[in-house]
């Protein structure tokens, strides 16, 4: 019934009504212009398998299939290269694609569902940005989070704009998106951004739990009415998402560097890990 797809793993749960989908990428892991252009396939095959309620489905799930980590965001080489051979349009394209991707989360890829991220591991730019498109967000306490495009002189651009200053005050929301600070899952539980924090890993029986306690109703209801009083259209993160794009191609010589550094230390890590 379900296909199978290069860069994640995806999994249904025809009792609970759950679909849950892991980011697999090889290398880095981060969100790459392969597997975000895989998404957007993944996105219009769930709409056409659930469409016709034959199969039942209340909540779709991510997930990811990295020790440690759920995402660390933006593919920082793709970026490079991207400014350093000023391609803007490929620049563009990764960027477009990444709003594809959040807004079908968001949206719960136009179906009936609650969107749930299960965070086991560090989450960072735009792995950050995605967890924050969910409905509700599961994390383990340990897991850390982090929004550092200033140390290159940038700013998040995939969605944190209109996630944050949404669900938090200006303040605070202020601070999260340019102060670079790292946040763990109880800090941001405290604040209301995140629904429920454990403390073993436990896979999808942890989202198994979460379904048995909380009734899919009332929750599906109240999301459904904090969109409609906070509404996001796609054209506000595309307008965000396009500043960001121009804000990258005249990135100064000194953000390049810190962004180069930034990719060496990725790398490395990537090599003591293999």
């Amino acid at each position: 019934m379900i296909k199978k797809y290069k860069n994640f793993e995806v999994d249904y749960y025809p009792k609970e009504a759950l679909l849950v989908w892991k980011i697999k990428s090889i290398g880095i892991p981060n969100f790459t212009l392969e597997g975000l252009k895989e998404f957007k396939i993944f996105a219009d095959d769930l709409r056409i398998l659930f469409s016709d309620n034959t199969y039942p489905l209340k909540y779709i799930a991510s997930a990811s299939l990295h020790n440690e980590v759920y995402n660390m965001g933006g593919d920082l080489p793709f970026f490079f290269k991207s400014i350093i051979n000023k391609d803007k349009e490929a620049l563009k394209e990764y960027a477009h694609l990444c709003i594809d991707a959040i807004y079908n989360i968001y949206n719960s890829f136009g179906l009936p569902a609650l969107s749930i991220a299960l965070v086991e591991g560090n989450a960072y730019g735009g792995g950050f940005e995605c967890v924050m498109a969910h409905d509700v967000i599961l994390a383990n306490h340990k897991s850390q989070f982090c929004l550092p495009e200033n140390k290159f002189h940038l700013f998040p651009g995939m969605g944190a704009y209109s996630f944050l200053f949404r669900k938090l005050n200006f303040k605070t929301a202020s601070e999260m998106l340019y102060g670079g600070k790292m946040y763990d899952a109880i800090q941001l539980q405290n604040m209301g951004l995140i629904n429920d924090t454990f403390e073993s890993n436990a896979g999808v029986s942890r989202i198994s739990d979460y379904i048995k306690q909380n009734s899919y109703t009332f929750n599906f209801n109240h999301h459904k009415c904090l969109k409609r009083v906070f509404p996001l259209q796609k054209a506000e993160l595309l307008d965000i998402t396009d500043t960001w794009v121009n804000t990258c191609m005249n990135l100064e010589s000194e953000g390049l560097r810190r962004m180069e550094l930034v990719i060496n230390a990725q790398l490395r890590k990537l090599k003591q890990e293999v």
